[in-house]
């Protein structure tokens, strides 16, 4: 009897393995042809949020783009958990010369609506840290509050506050913009 029931329980066992087997046969056949007959998703693709050249024909100079504490607006607005915040400025390709400026601000949570302005910009000097430094400087057709910007070097913007000063950000977010490759295009992810 003993030896009856080791070699029942031994076909069962040899059973189930055999059928494990056979499930993921199967499995990975159907996983396959699955995989093959479905197209892959694709990334989408989104141009800039700024046109290359201005309405006179003049080029983008630099792109600053970052995310900001929703306090850059006073009162801050509710439900805003981020702002989007990029300026694009243009110059005259052959003096070199400032031309126009186009912002971008984008409240997350809040929206998609883009808010813009655009105008003329110059360069000044001074910051409430150094006399010498240079200055963007945005006509009156900007906010108040963003007006001016320190830049450093070729690939920051830091945006002052009314006395010319960098503005101090939170524990997740600063005003320091950072330079965007020009017409660097956005690319999600596939669904």
């Amino acid at each position: 009897m003993g030896r009856l029931h080791w070699f029942a329980n031994g076909t069962r066992a040899k059973l189930m393995i055999a059928a494990v087997a056979i499930l993921l046969v199967v499995g990975a056949v159907t996983a396959g042809s699955l995989l093959r007959g479905a197209p892959a998703a694709q990334p989408t693709s989104f141009p800039p949020w700024y046109p290359m050249t201005n309405a006179a024909g003049d080029p983008v100079f630099a792109d600053f783009e970052n995310h900001l504490p929703c306090a850059i607006d006073q009162p801050a607005v509710a439900d805003c958990q981020r702002v989007k915040y990029g300026i694009v400025l243009y110059r005259d390709a052959e003096t070199g010369e400032p031309t126009t400026y186009l912002t971008s601000t984008v409240r997350v949570g809040v929206g998609n609506d883009r808010e813009t302005h655009q105008g003329s910009w110059r360069i000044t000097t001074g910051t409430g840290l150094d006399p010498q430094a240079r200055v963007y400087e945005l006509d009156t057709n900007a906010p108040a509050h963003l007006r001016h910007y320190w830049p450093i070097g070729e690939d920051i913007l830091f945006i002052l506050d009314e006395n010319r000063m960098p503005r101090v950000g939170d524990a997740a977010y600063g005003y320091a913009l950072n330079s965007i490759p020009i017409g660097l295009r956005n690319v999600t992810p596939p669904r």
